[in-house]
């Protein structure tokens, strides 16, 4: 990141919000990921707090499995799709992986908690034999797509 503030998120107690601060200069120093991954972090961390604070919570160890699934949950209700909840997850695993590092977190309560599936895409090839009819120059055609021969 570059000279950029992290943004508390509205209202959220220091006892979330100074955690993080530490955490994003954790990550600039020491595991030097870009600009954007930091900005990315942040961002999903920032809408963490603000849902933990809504919800009353003013501390990280406050926070279990259930929680952890619970944001997963909202933020599938507000539309996000499973890449970006999965991205929500990995910024907290991490946040938390900090946290038991520097032993201010006996477990990370985010490690058992799996992300959505992502739905996967037909290769173009087979959606192209779909919409043909059925012949057996088709039938060659994705064996050697699909089969490799």
């Amino acid at each position: 990141m570059t000279d950029e503030t992290p943004r508390e998120p509205a209202s959220a107690p220091r006892s979330l919000t100074v955690p993080l601060d530490r955490f994003y200069q954790y990550q600039l120093s020491e595991r030097g990921l870009s600009a954007h991954t930091q900005r990315n972090y942040q961002r999903q961390l920032d809408k963490i707090v603000d849902f933990l604070t809504a919800r009353g919570i003013a501390h990280w160890t406050d926070v279990d499995a259930d929680w952890v699934r619970q944001i997963s949950s909202q933020a599938k209700r507000d539309g996000l799709k499973p890449g970006s909840i999965a991205l929500r997850l990995s910024a907290l695993r991490s946040f938390f992986d900090y946290l038991v590092q520097d032993e201010q977190l006996a477990a990370n309560p985010a490690k058992g908690v799996s992300a959505p599936k992502q739905g996967r895409h037909l290769p173009k090839i087979w959606m192209w034999m779909k919409c043909i009819s059925c012949s057996k120059w088709t039938k060659t055609i994705l064996c050697r797509c699909v089969i490799g021969r």
